[in-house]
Protein backbone atom coordinates (compact mmCIF):
# COMPACT_ATOMS: atom_id res chain seq x y z
CA UNK A 1 0.00 0.00 0.00
CA UNK A 2 3.06 2.19 1.05
CA UNK A 3 4.51 1.51 -2.20
CA UNK A 4 1.46 2.38 -4.42
CA UNK A 5 0.83 5.89 -2.44
CA UNK A 6 4.81 6.74 -3.16
CA UNK A 7 4.32 6.09 -7.09
CA UNK A 8 1.17 7.76 -6.99
CA UNK A 9 2.33 11.00 -5.19
CA UNK A 10 5.33 11.41 -7.80
CA UNK A 11 3.37 10.38 -10.79
CA UNK A 12 1.13 13.55 -9.43
CA UNK A 13 4.36 15.41 -9.36
CA UNK A 14 5.44 14.48 -12.65
CA UNK A 15 2.12 14.92 -14.59
CA UNK A 16 1.48 18.30 -12.62
CA UNK A 17 5.15 19.94 -13.96
CA UNK A 18 4.36 18.68 -17.20
CA UNK A 19 0.96 20.01 -17.77
CA UNK A 20 1.70 23.58 -16.37
CA UNK A 21 5.37 24.36 -17.37
CA UNK A 22 6.07 22.50 -20.04
CA UNK A 23 7.67 25.66 -21.86
CA UNK A 24 9.87 26.75 -19.05
CA UNK A 25 12.84 25.54 -17.83
CA UNK A 26 15.61 22.67 -19.40
CA UNK A 27 15.37 20.54 -16.68
CA UNK A 28 11.35 21.05 -16.73
CA UNK A 29 10.43 17.29 -15.66
CA UNK A 30 11.60 18.84 -12.32
CA UNK A 31 9.47 21.54 -12.06
CA UNK A 32 6.37 21.27 -10.00
CA UNK A 33 4.64 24.73 -10.11
CA UNK A 34 5.87 28.57 -11.46
CA UNK A 35 4.87 32.13 -9.87
CA UNK A 36 6.49 34.60 -12.35
CA UNK A 37 10.08 34.07 -12.21
CA UNK A 38 9.75 31.44 -8.95
CA UNK A 39 10.10 27.54 -9.50
CA UNK A 40 8.97 25.08 -7.34
CA UNK A 41 10.73 21.77 -7.84
CA UNK A 42 9.93 18.05 -6.47
CA UNK A 43 12.96 18.55 -4.24
CA UNK A 44 11.62 21.39 -2.79
CA UNK A 45 8.01 19.97 -2.69
CA UNK A 46 9.37 16.50 -1.15
CA UNK A 47 11.17 18.50 1.81
CA UNK A 48 7.93 20.40 2.49
CA UNK A 49 5.84 16.95 2.65
CA UNK A 50 8.35 15.42 4.76
CA UNK A 51 8.42 11.35 3.69
CA UNK A 52 4.74 11.00 1.71
CA UNK A 53 4.41 7.18 3.09
CA UNK A 54 3.81 9.08 6.07
CA UNK A 55 0.39 10.01 4.31
CA UNK A 56 -2.90 8.29 2.92
CA UNK A 57 -4.07 11.41 1.34
CA UNK A 58 -0.87 12.84 -0.54
CA UNK A 59 -2.51 14.15 -3.02
CA UNK A 60 -4.60 16.06 -0.86
CA UNK A 61 -1.35 17.63 1.33
CA UNK A 62 0.52 18.31 -1.78
CA UNK A 63 -1.83 20.05 -3.68
CA UNK A 64 -2.41 22.14 -0.77
CA UNK A 65 1.27 22.88 -0.16
CA UNK A 66 1.67 23.59 -3.94
CA UNK A 67 -1.21 26.12 -3.55
CA UNK A 68 0.21 27.74 -0.03
CA UNK A 69 3.58 28.59 -2.09
CA UNK A 70 2.03 29.86 -4.99
CA UNK A 71 -0.07 32.08 -2.75
CA UNK A 72 2.82 33.37 -0.78
CA UNK A 73 4.72 34.12 -3.64
CA UNK A 74 1.93 35.96 -5.23
CA UNK A 75 1.12 38.08 -2.01
CA UNK A 76 4.90 39.01 -2.20
CA UNK A 77 4.81 40.28 -6.00
CA UNK A 78 1.89 42.25 -5.04
CA UNK A 79 3.54 43.81 -1.72
CA UNK A 80 6.30 45.14 -3.76
CA UNK A 81 4.18 46.17 -6.58
CA UNK A 82 1.66 47.78 -4.06
CA UNK A 83 3.30 48.33 -0.83
CA UNK A 84 4.80 52.15 -1.05
CA UNK A 85 8.42 52.68 -1.15
CA UNK A 86 9.12 53.67 2.28
CA UNK A 87 7.55 50.68 3.77
CA UNK A 88 9.14 48.36 1.37
CA UNK A 89 12.58 49.91 2.33
CA UNK A 90 11.87 49.34 6.01
CA UNK A 91 10.81 45.65 5.34
CA UNK A 92 14.32 45.04 3.45
CA UNK A 93 15.81 46.46 6.39
CA UNK A 94 14.47 44.35 8.79
CA UNK A 95 14.99 41.58 6.50
CA UNK A 96 18.64 42.16 6.07
CA UNK A 97 19.08 42.79 9.67
CA UNK A 98 17.24 39.10 10.24
CA UNK A 99 19.35 37.07 8.02
CA UNK A 100 22.59 38.71 9.69
CA UNK A 101 21.15 38.14 13.27
CA UNK A 102 20.40 33.97 12.23
CA UNK A 103 23.77 33.78 11.00
CA UNK A 104 25.23 35.19 13.98
CA UNK A 105 23.29 33.59 16.64
CA UNK A 106 23.35 30.09 14.39
CA UNK A 107 27.36 30.42 14.57
CA UNK A 108 27.49 31.40 17.81
CA UNK A 109 24.97 28.10 19.16
CA UNK A 110 27.16 26.28 16.76
CA UNK A 111 30.79 27.71 18.78
CA UNK A 112 29.41 27.01 22.31
CA UNK A 113 28.14 23.66 21.76
CA UNK A 114 31.41 22.50 20.29
CA UNK A 115 33.68 24.26 23.17
CA UNK A 116 31.94 24.76 26.00
CA UNK A 117 33.08 23.39 29.32
CA UNK A 118 29.28 22.16 30.32
CA UNK A 119 30.53 19.80 33.36
CA UNK A 120 29.48 21.27 36.70
CA UNK A 121 30.91 19.35 39.89
CA UNK A 122 29.42 19.44 43.22
CA UNK A 123 32.43 21.15 44.20
CA UNK A 124 31.18 24.29 42.12
CA UNK A 125 27.73 24.53 42.90
CA UNK A 126 27.87 23.66 46.67
CA UNK A 127 30.00 26.87 46.56
CA UNK A 128 27.46 29.14 44.45
CA UNK A 129 24.65 27.90 46.72
CA UNK A 130 26.73 29.34 49.74
CA UNK A 131 27.30 32.50 48.11
CA UNK A 132 23.49 32.42 47.57
CA UNK A 133 21.62 30.70 50.22
CA UNK A 134 19.62 33.01 50.20
CA UNK A 135 18.00 32.60 46.73
CA UNK A 136 17.00 29.14 47.70
CA UNK A 137 15.28 29.43 50.96
CA UNK A 138 11.84 27.92 50.93
CA UNK A 139 9.36 30.14 50.81
CA UNK A 140 6.81 27.03 52.20
CA UNK A 141 7.43 23.65 54.00
CA UNK A 142 8.04 20.80 51.87
CA UNK A 143 7.03 17.21 53.03
CA UNK A 144 8.61 13.15 52.19
CA UNK A 145 5.95 10.86 53.23
CA UNK A 146 4.60 7.68 52.74
CA UNK A 147 0.89 6.66 52.60
CA UNK A 148 -1.70 3.99 51.77
CA UNK A 149 -5.43 4.38 52.29
CA UNK A 150 -6.71 0.67 52.57
CA UNK A 151 -10.48 -0.77 52.64
CA UNK A 152 -11.66 -1.76 56.13
CA UNK A 153 -11.49 -5.42 55.29
CA UNK A 154 -8.55 -5.95 53.60
CA UNK A 155 -7.10 -9.36 53.86
CA UNK A 156 -3.75 -9.01 53.35
CA UNK A 157 -3.54 -5.53 55.81
CA UNK A 158 -1.28 -6.64 58.28
CA UNK A 159 1.36 -7.76 55.49
CA UNK A 160 1.27 -4.51 54.35
CA UNK A 161 1.49 -2.86 57.34
CA UNK A 162 4.93 -4.77 57.42
CA UNK A 163 6.14 -3.96 54.64
CA UNK A 164 4.94 -0.09 55.14
CA UNK A 165 7.02 -0.16 58.25
CA UNK A 166 10.36 -2.03 56.92
CA UNK A 167 10.21 -0.48 53.22
CA UNK A 168 12.89 -2.22 51.64
CA UNK A 169 13.41 -2.90 48.11
CA UNK A 170 11.28 -6.02 48.19
CA UNK A 171 8.45 -4.39 50.24
CA UNK A 172 8.36 -1.24 47.36
CA UNK A 173 7.58 -3.90 44.71
CA UNK A 174 5.21 -5.83 47.41
CA UNK A 175 3.50 -2.98 48.18
CA UNK A 176 3.59 -1.65 44.27
CA UNK A 177 2.27 -4.94 43.37
CA UNK A 178 -0.93 -4.93 45.60
CA UNK A 179 -1.33 -1.13 44.71
CA UNK A 180 -4.38 -1.61 42.79
CA UNK A 181 -6.08 -2.95 46.05
CA UNK A 182 -5.54 0.85 47.59
CA UNK A 183 -8.16 3.69 47.55
CA UNK A 184 -4.64 5.92 47.34
CA UNK A 185 -1.23 5.84 47.92
CA UNK A 186 2.30 7.36 48.02
CA UNK A 187 5.28 5.20 48.16
CA UNK A 188 8.25 7.59 46.31
CA UNK A 189 9.08 8.93 49.72
CA UNK A 190 12.47 10.46 48.25
CA UNK A 191 9.83 12.92 46.22
CA UNK A 192 9.30 16.15 48.35
CA UNK A 193 5.59 17.89 48.12
CA UNK A 194 4.23 20.39 49.51
CA UNK A 195 1.61 21.18 52.21
CA UNK A 196 -1.62 21.44 49.19
CA UNK A 197 -0.84 18.22 47.40
CA UNK A 198 0.33 16.38 51.57
CA UNK A 199 -3.47 17.27 52.58
CA UNK A 200 -4.63 17.10 49.26
CA UNK A 201 -3.71 13.12 49.17
CA UNK A 202 -3.49 12.24 52.70
CA UNK A 203 -7.51 12.37 53.04
CA UNK A 204 -7.69 12.18 57.04
CA UNK A 205 -4.60 15.58 57.42
CA UNK A 206 -6.51 18.94 58.23
CA UNK A 207 -5.96 22.27 59.34
CA UNK A 208 -7.00 21.10 62.90
CA UNK A 209 -4.80 18.06 63.33
CA UNK A 210 -2.15 18.68 60.95
CA UNK A 211 0.63 19.43 63.56
CA UNK A 212 -0.69 15.92 65.68
CA UNK A 213 0.79 13.65 62.69
CA UNK A 214 3.44 15.64 61.47
CA UNK A 215 6.65 14.33 63.00
CA UNK A 216 9.29 13.05 61.69
CA UNK A 217 10.31 9.33 61.95
CA UNK A 218 6.68 8.45 62.87
CA UNK A 219 4.56 5.86 62.12
CA UNK A 220 0.75 6.52 62.27
CA UNK A 221 -2.16 4.17 62.21
CA UNK A 222 -5.90 5.37 61.60
CA UNK A 223 -9.05 3.67 61.16
CA UNK A 224 -12.44 5.25 60.85
CA UNK A 225 -15.59 4.08 58.56
CA UNK A 226 -13.60 5.03 55.47
CA UNK A 227 -10.74 2.58 55.69
CA UNK A 228 -7.32 2.03 57.12
CA UNK A 229 -4.92 4.76 57.52
CA UNK A 230 -0.93 4.03 56.96
CA UNK A 231 1.14 7.04 56.98
CA UNK A 232 5.17 7.85 57.67
CA UNK A 233 6.67 11.03 57.60
CA UNK A 234 9.87 10.26 56.61
CA UNK A 235 11.06 14.15 56.16
CA UNK A 236 9.91 17.67 55.89
CA UNK A 237 11.75 21.29 55.98
CA UNK A 238 10.65 24.30 57.36
CA UNK A 239 9.84 27.62 55.97
CA UNK A 240 13.12 29.04 55.51
CA UNK A 241 15.03 26.05 55.19
CA UNK A 242 17.47 25.96 52.20
CA UNK A 243 15.47 23.51 49.86
CA UNK A 244 16.70 20.19 49.01
CA UNK A 245 19.12 19.41 46.80
CA UNK A 246 17.47 17.36 44.46
CA UNK A 247 15.16 20.39 43.92
CA UNK A 248 17.63 23.55 43.63
CA UNK A 249 20.74 21.40 42.15
CA UNK A 250 19.03 21.77 37.92
CA UNK A 251 18.29 25.07 39.16
CA UNK A 252 22.21 25.90 39.91
CA UNK A 253 23.43 24.27 36.73
CA UNK A 254 21.37 26.06 34.44
CA UNK A 255 22.89 29.67 36.24
CA UNK A 256 26.39 28.50 36.06
CA UNK A 257 26.02 27.21 32.78
CA UNK A 258 24.35 30.64 31.76
CA UNK A 259 27.19 32.39 32.99
CA UNK A 260 30.01 30.62 31.75
CA UNK A 261 27.85 31.36 28.20
CA UNK A 262 27.59 34.89 28.90
CA UNK A 263 31.71 34.70 29.96
CA UNK A 264 32.01 32.61 26.82
CA UNK A 265 30.53 34.87 24.21
CA UNK A 266 31.83 37.85 25.63
CA UNK A 267 35.59 36.36 25.21
CA UNK A 268 35.00 35.38 21.64
CA UNK A 269 33.30 38.08 20.28
CA UNK A 270 36.54 39.88 22.05
CA UNK A 271 38.97 37.51 20.58
CA UNK A 272 37.19 37.78 16.87
CA UNK A 273 38.06 41.49 16.42
CA UNK A 274 41.46 41.17 18.28
CA UNK A 275 42.03 39.11 15.64
CA UNK A 276 40.62 40.28 12.57
CA UNK A 277 42.64 43.61 13.61
CA UNK A 278 45.92 41.37 13.72
CA UNK A 279 45.20 40.05 10.60
CA UNK A 280 44.32 43.15 8.97
CA UNK A 281 41.23 41.66 7.93
CA UNK A 282 39.16 45.24 10.43
CA UNK A 283 40.13 48.75 9.42
CA UNK A 284 39.13 51.42 11.17
CA UNK A 285 39.91 54.73 8.82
Amino acid sequence: MHYLIQIFFYSFIFVFASVSCNKFMPDQKDLVARVGSNYLYKDDLVKLLGNPLDYSDSLVKTRKLIDNWARNQLLIQQAKINLPEGDLQELEFLIDNYRKNLYENTYRKAVINKNLDTLISDYEMQNFLSDNEELFKLKAPLFQVRYIHLPPDNVDQLEIQKSFLRFDAYDRKFLDSLSFQFYNFVLSDSVWIDKSNLTSTVSFLNRKNFNKYIIKSKFFKIEDSLGVYLFYLRNFLKKGDIAPSQVIKPTIKNIILNRRKIEFIKKFEKDIIHDAIKSKNFEVY
